[in-house]
């Protein structure tokens, strides 16, 4: 190949090239500023084929779409001089392309570490003035929006604008957690003893009124009891003086018969003399057996 041939080769590379380097492509999600010499000369383009001055122009773009990023804060002070730790989350995006690129020069990892810093410090302000319990409470976002807005004011400095600042959670530090877990232990076994002593004394005395209460009911009963016997046998033995009264041989006979009937039994074997009264029914000829008026 002659040296004529590679000049044309080379030209026409070059001039390729600068054709390539001479367009670019806006796309709808992004930002474009295009430099001259450090210089900004181009901004917010349309969506679309442009064209710039081949290697002299560069072209810097950026996501103009909403970016989240989440952080946390290991010790916030409270106006109680209580620590807490937050975890929170912040959206951001491009407001001014121009003032975006001169303080950040476009490097996302920095703008998020400058966000960072003011959210860190507008929350740790507002955190201050509050005691835990209203900064877990209804202020929660009283607090997120003042946030949001001073974030807002120190970030458009940087070219961007905090849509949304959230707090994802809100926890006593690891240390701090533990021995409150510990203490809430302790005073939850503190009521648990004290309950279970209040339960056995309610029991104690349950116990002793009822067995009071069984005692009198008892006495009660058997005193009912006592009297019927008493009314029983006096009117039994009005029945008795009655019958005798009525024919004394036959109640002296009855009587006799159920006396055996309940003093003898059929296994039941007996070495008593026959004479006596009480065998007088069946041995008539002793001269005790006749019946006494």
């Amino acid at each position: 190949m002659s040296p004529k041939h590679i000049l044309l080769i080379v030209i026409v590379l070059a001039i390729g090239y600068a054709a390539y380097d001479s367009a670019f492509i806006v796309d709808e999600r992004e930002r474009v500023v295009v430099v001259e010499l450090g210089e900004i000369i181009g901004q917010d383009y349309d969506p679309g084929l442009h064209f710039k001055i081949p290697f002299i122009q560069k072209v810097r773009s950026f996501d103009r779409r909403v970016m989240t990023f989440t952080e946390e804060i290991q010790r916030v002070l409270t106006s109680e001089n209580k620590n807490l730790a937050v975890d929170f989350y912040v959206k951001w995006r491009i407001r001014d392309t121009v003032d975006y690129y001169l303080s950040t020069q476009g490097d996302e990892q920095r703008t998020r570490s400058l966000l960072t810093e003011i959210v860190e410090n507008d929350l740790l302000a507002e955190f201050s003035k509050r005691t835990i319990r209203q900064a877990v409470g209804d202020e929660r976002n009283e607090i997120v929006a003042a946030v949001q807005v001073q974030a807002n004011q120190d970030a458009k400095e940087l070219g961007v604008e905090i849509t949304d600042v959230r707090i994802m959670r809100l926890d006593l530090p690891e240390e701090v957690s533990e021995s409150v877990y510990e203490r809430m232990r302790s005073e939850r076994q503190e009521v648990i003893r004290t309950l279970r002593a209040q339960g056995d004394a309610a029991a104690q005395e349950i116990r002793a009124d009822a067995e009071r209460e069984r005692t009198i009911i008892r006495a009660t009963a058997y005193s009912q009891a006592q009297t019927i016997r008493g009314q029983g046998d006096a009117r039994a033995a009005e029945i008795y003086a009655q019958a005798y009264q009525q024919n004394p041989t036959f109640y002296s006979f009855y009587r006799s018969l159920e006396l055996y009937r309940n003093s003898l039994g059929s296994d039941d074997l007996l070495l008593l003399r026959p004479q006596g009264k009480l065998f007088r029914y069946f041995n008539p000829q002793a001269s005790d057996s006749a019946p006494q008026p």
